[in-house]
């Protein structure tokens, strides 16, 4: 298969990373640390009501299970060999130096005016190296779109977002695409570790196009036309969401979420896409197999009762796979039929 990039080498590169590995890394490993592989992640924007579970081969055993209240499956094992947010042979080693080449500036010099700045009472950044910090974000959505088949966007922006990241060495900053975007920095305070509450991955059904990168968000749009404010849980609450969109080549506005707003909105996000998913799908299954056995539909108390049974030590989603909860299902129901 020919490289992506290029179009023109083979694509013999392994292990690359389609969001970049020292910006996610923190939030993927146990202790938010800078250790490769040595950490678990979920995946909430999978469309079952089972988060998506990972862990990396590093991970150590015991904090593994005093986190999910499980062993891991023969699956999630299996899974664990693969490196996170990584691909094989879809890049050349050739255009790989052309990733790091743009990653390294970014890393460099803007990382830290966010991570180790401190931005108590701070609403925003303005980046005057616009190229810089373009072409960072420019790659993440390329290289994500390229990998995961349901990050969606059309072939003339794939085309210009290829064209610019391949010349990025020659192209001028006047001369890079202009194509709208609003970029949200997360404050994560306290220790290392808070950056793990943090979500790394993209949304497949919404427009804009967002990734979260661990402490930064991306809202993308591949025209003027379609920008628009979504109410996507609180991210955008303020009345400022204009001001934050890139329409030129002068500098990059960074909006500032703060900690406790940054909590408040994953907390949003975890809720609302599995927790409330998951209730409602065990209800709905559950009442299915009730009426299948019983042939009437379960009165709302016991529905309730069913609940508390699955989660009689406090509901945790991590706990279960889609095999257990059947089992849990099953076993409630026996208890009603003796």
């Amino acid at each position: 298969m020919k490289c992506k990039l290029c179009k023109v080498r083979e694509a013999n590169k392994k292990n690359t990373h389609y969001l970049t590995d020292s910006i996610i890394r923190t939030c993927l490993n146990l202790d938010g640390s800078n250790n490769r592989e040595a950490g678990f992640y979920f995946d909430i924007s999978n469309n079952t009501p089972f988060v998506n579970f990972n862990f990396q081969r590093g991970t150590s055993v015991v904090e593994l299970e005093k986190s999910l209240g499980r062993s891991a499956t023969d699956e999630e094992i299996e899974k664990a060999k693969q490196i996170p947010f990584s691909v094989d042979n879809v890049f050349c080693s050739v255009c790989e130096n052309i990733f790091t080449s743009i990653e390294t500036p970014f890393v460099t010099n803007i990382l830290p005016r966010f991570r180790q700045t401190d931005l108590t009472g701070i609403q925003e950044i303005d980046i005057p190296e616009n190229k810089i910090v373009k072409l960072f974000f420019y790659l993440q959505i390329w290289r994500n779109a390229i990998c995961e088949n349901d990050f969606v966007l059309n072939e003339d922006t794939l085309e210009s977002l290829r064209l610019t990241i391949l010349n990025s060495s020659s192209i001028e900053n006047d001369d890079l695409p202009i194509f709208p975007f609003h970029m949200t920095y997360l404050q994560t305070t306290g220790d290392e570790k808070e950056y793990t509450s943090n979500f790394v991955g993209s949304t497949n059904d919404r427009n804009p196009n967002i990734i979260f990168l661990n402490d930064f968000v991306i809202q993308f749009f591949e025209t003027s036309q379609a920008v628009q404010k979504i109410e996507f849980y609180n991210l955008n609450q303020s009345d400022d969401f204009d001001q934050f969109i890139s329409t030129d080549n002068t500098q990059v506005k960074f909006k500032i979420i703060p900690n406790d707003t940054r909590l408040e909105i994953l907390g949003n996000i975890a809720r609302e896409e599995k927790v409330q998913t998951a209730l409602t799908y065990f209800t709905q299954n559950f009442t299915k197999l009730w009426f299948s056995i019983f042939n009437g539909f379960p009165h709302p108390f016991i529905i309730q009762e069913y609940l508390n049974y699955i989660s009689a030590r406090g509901f945790n989603i991590l706990q279960y796979t889609e095999e257990s909860i059947i089992k849990k299902t099953t076993d409630y129901i026996e208890t009603k039929v003796k």
